[in-house]
């Protein structure tokens, strides 16, 4: 089953074409990894799966739906964005910031009894402590931040999750952590993920599918490994022949 589909679709803005005719199929379960130059599109791409972006011509269904006939508000509460800046809410706790689109959309167990146990739970899974539900944003750590902003966007329990270079302003120890907690929750949810990154051996090691985008176009949507093996354009070439330091998802 696919998760998000793209067919022809075409974004400008002004006289720039940011995406250029795409048509992509994403897997349930699949975690694509997109790598380019900055502009080529990768952001915009993700923001037209939750609808933030509109396409200029093309369709886009997402779990089967066309996008053009979906409640926005409800499709981004099905859907978890998890963004380099995190953007929690400074003036809530841990706890609140992360039940907060489960808190705003009515849903079934995130009352004020069961909320706490629940944003611990989600804690746990991104490798927190749950003594941090009573704190704020000012006194956690950037890698602490990152953490709990993947704890929030899972907390609706979505079935896709958009991440926009989430890694990018931490340190690298902390940047191998995060990719090795998230390798994890993928593997034990099962979740879509579309993941944005501006570093190849980043897409290789966490993709089971790595999109490899160069001025609004597809150079090359493959596995890991054939990308590596069987670079399809001069582009990809480059792009991986700048390290052959590689370990890549099996």
């Amino acid at each position: 089953m696919n998760s998000v589909v793209f067919s022809h679709v075409t974004k400008t803005y002004g006289d720039k074409t940011i995406l250029n005719d795409i048509s992509l199929e994403i897997n349930q379960g699949e975690f694509v990894t997109m790598i380019g130059r900055s502009g080529c599109g990768k952001t915009t791409l993700l923001k037209l799966v939750n609808g933030l972006v509109t396409p200029d011509s093309g369709s886009i269904l997402v779990n089967g739906k066309d996008l053009k006939e979906t409640d926005k508000v409800q499709l981004r509460r099905t859907i978890g964005y998890s963004i380099q800046n995190v953007g929690l809410f400074p003036h809530m706790t841990i706890e609140a910031n992360i039940a907060y689109v489960p808190s705003i959309s009515s849903m079934p167990g995130w009352d004020k009894t069961e909320r706490k146990e629940k944003a611990a739970a989600l804690l746990t899974a991104v490798g927190l402590e749950r003594d941090l539900l009573d704190r704020y944003p000012h006194s956690l750590s950037g890698g602490q931040k990152q953490r709990v902003g993947i704890a929030r966007a899972l907390a609706a329990s979505p079935s896709i999750l958009l991440m926009d270079e989430p890694f990018g302003a931490v340190d690298e120890i902390t940047r191998e952590q995060l990719q090795d907690q998230i390798l994890k929750i993928h593997e034990e949810r099962k979740i879509t993920i579309l993941f944005v990154t501006h570093d190849i051996a980043e897409a290789l090691k966490l993709g089971t599918k790595t999109l490899v985008l160069n001025d609004g176009r597809i150079e090359q949507y493959d596995t890991p490994d054939r990308i590596l093996d069987s670079p399809q354009t001069p582009f990809v070439r480059e792009l991986i022949e700048k390290s052959r330091n590689f370990s890549v998802r099996v």
